[in-house]
This record gives structure tokens, sequence and C-alpha cells, in this order.
């Protein structure tokens, strides 16, 4: 009688669910999406909803041939990729695949344009452009987050399901509990 006590036991263990947390979203780029970059930049960021445990893949692409870059650099919610060569004018592709804290591998796309690459002394007169484009950014990124959080709650009905087996697996412990010591009586 306590074989199947531990197997019901170790099924209940297995059922437990594990802590649930959102998916990493990508709140922020640098270069944003849409943005157009006219001074060339050391490296590109992301900037995620929550951390980031890993980095899978990143790929920068102008005008679909690749861009050469170093290892990505996670700190937290931020993932910085540094250009191994210097930027030039083109449309440009940032593809990236990162692990979330939760687990999950989430990715996309952010494109954009360089044009008329100027060095950092003569940028000045591009901030007014680029403020423009940041709120695009925010306006396609609150989309994107939109989007993720809407996902994430239809994977949210799995809950209930597993929220029933716990039950009747706790409640055929408690059976089987019962029924060994009625026996013992």
């Amino acid at each position: 009688m306590k074989k199947p006590m531990l197997v019901l036991l170790a099924l209940f263990l297995y059922m437990l669910p594990q802590t649930v947390s959102a998916h990493a979203v990508l709140t922020a780029s640098d270069p944003g999406q849409g943005d157009t970059v006219t001074e060339s930049m050391d490296a590109f960021t992301l900037t995620f909803n929550s951390d980031v445990e890993d980095v899978v893949e990143t790929k920068i692409n102008v005008d679909g041939q690749a861009l050469a870059t170093d290892s990505a650099v996670i700190d937290g919610t931020t993932v910085t990729v540094p250009l191994a060569q210097e930027m030039i004018d083109g449309e440009y592709d940032f593809s990236y695949k990162v692990i979330s804290a939760d687990g999950h591998e989430v990715g996309n796309t952010v494109s954009f344009t360089a044009e008329g690459l100027v060095s950092a002394e003569d940028s000045d007169n591009s901030v007014e452009e680029s403020a423009g484009n940041s709120e695009q950014n925010t306006q396609v990124n609150e989309q994107n987050q939109a989007a993720a959080e809407k996902s994430h709650e239809e994977e949210g009905s799995d809950t209930g399901f597993i929220t029933t087996g716990l039950v009747i697996i706790a409640l055929l412990c408690a059976a089987v509990l019962f029924f060994t010591y009625r026996k013992k009586d």
C-alpha cells in the first residue's frame, strides 16, 4: 500500500505549478522601430520589461548583408550589442532572440534606416529629428507589449487545468491515506 502512496505523492509534487511570470517584452530599443539614424553608433540596445537570462541570437543586416557584431552583453533588462564595424547607410533589420526570466524564448526584429551618417560632432542637428522618431518608437513598443500581454493571458487558460489536476491528486492522496489508516484499526 505504500508504493501507490509514493507514486501519488510523486505525481502531486510533479504537478505543482512553477512560478508563473510573464515573457519579456521589448519596451524600447536604440535605435527604435522606424527610426532614421544619422550618426554612426558603437552599439545597439534592447530594453525589456523583465530580466533577460540569455541571448540566443542577434543578427544585424544592412540591405540584406550581415553587419559584424561582438557578443551581446546582458545587464538585467537591457541587452547591448556592440558593433564590430562602422555603420553604413542603408535599411537595417536588427533581429534578436532572448531567453526571458520565465525561461521562454522571445524574439522579433527592429527595422530602421541609416542615412547621411555623420560624426558625433555634427550630430547636434539630428537631435530634433530623433525626438519625433522616439515618440513613434514608444507607440510601436506599447503595441508590442499589449500584444504580448494578450498572448500571455491566452496561455493562462492552462492554469485551470493544472489546478483541477492538483485538486484531483490531493483528493486521491487523501483517500489512500484514509483507507490505509482505516484498515489498521
